[in-house]
């Protein structure tokens, strides 16, 4: 029977709330009816600076030293750990519908083939600074990933390594919910791999960027539309202190505090949780996609899972 781990690799890693997604979202379509899906063998998270240290989790299936992750203060893999998890996401399924107070927006519809699930399914999400690491040689790629030198999620099929750019249609998701004009001027600071990505999805969409500055700056003749016009927004890859955010702390509070909070600001959960439908949508699981949950039912199932782990 086909199984499947679940990794997230990058530096730092040990705050990662990926592992909660991936068991969020496959608890969620493993209770719907006629969805064969392979079952969740396990997750992990991969502290590393080198890809190649990302693809030999994948291959070999462990860490020698698996660390902690900070919601438990336990590795993950041991069973204390995923008890606790286990514990959580079967709790918030009590959420069957997304709290009202939630914004919200449709996901894109995905044209999709269905795929074949290998007896060992891998897939692998990756942050900084792992996103441009890869070679076009190494992977084979469902969208415009290699060309933008930006690859947050793989899957390995038995046979190769594919892999996808998520982060440019999560962030058009999260500016949808929020009421910013999806074809307008996004402000972007930086140039690294989730900045380019924004940007090429940004200009795909019909939009254009403005470019403010940063530690690193897009290529002027990168797969993006660049302009000197005011921006409706901003998002700040270098600093995080735009008005949608791309990083986030622990928080604190009860349910109803954490769910006021989300509702008025763009806290980076909203970024990861778009971006994580996307990686199912568009690699992991696409003929399923129309089966996701909705953005703020799982916003409203990840608030509840981090109070119980609190």
């Amino acid at each position: 029977m086909a199984r499947i781990r679940h990794g997230v690799a990058g530096k730092p890693v040990a705050h990662s709330l990926s592992p909660v997604l991936t068991a969020l979202v496959h608890a969620h379509l493993s209770r719907k009816n006629q969805i064969d899906l392979p079952g969740l063998k396990g997750v992990a998270i991969i502290p590393t600076e080198g890809v190649e240290n990302a693809l030999a989790w994948g291959y070999a299936g462990s860490l020698p030293s698996p660390p902690d992750w900070d919601y438990v203060n336990s590795p993950l893999g041991k069973f204390r750990a995923n008890a606790l998890l286990d514990r959580a996401v079967n709790a918030s399924m009590e959420y069957v519908d997304p709290d009202s107070r939630l914004p919200n927006t449709e996901l894109p519809k995905q044209n999709f083939k269905k795929h074949r699930y290998h007896e060992d399914e891998v897939w692998i999400s990756l942050t900084s600074p792992l996103k441009h690491q890869l070679s076009a040689a190494a992977v084979k790629c469902v969208d415009n990933a290699m060309e933008i030198r930006s690859v947050n999620t793989l899957r390995w099929d038995g046979q190769s390594w594919w892999a996808a750019s998520t982060d440019g249609m999560g962030m058009r998701i999260v500016a949808e919910a929020f009421g910013y004009p999806t074809s307008g001027v996004i402000g972007i600071t930086g140039g690294g791999g989730a900045a380019r990505s924004v940007a090429s999805a940004w200009t795909q969409g019909g939009g254009q960027v403005r470019q403010l500055g940063g530690r690193r700056t897009l290529d002027e003749n990168g797969p993006w539309s660049l302009c000197d016009s005011s921006s409706d927004f901003e998002v700040d890859f270098d600093t995080d202190n735009g008005d949608i955010s791309v990083g986030y702390k622990k928080m604190e509070g009860d349910f109803d505090s954490r769910v006021n909070y989300l509702s008025k600001n763009a806290d980076g959960r909203w970024f990861l949780c778009a971006q994580h439908l996307m990686s199912w949508a568009k690699l992991w699981a696409p003929e399923y996609s129309s089966d996701l949950p909705s953005l703020s039912l799982l916003m409203t199932r990840l608030i509840a899972v981090e109070v119980h782990l609190s």
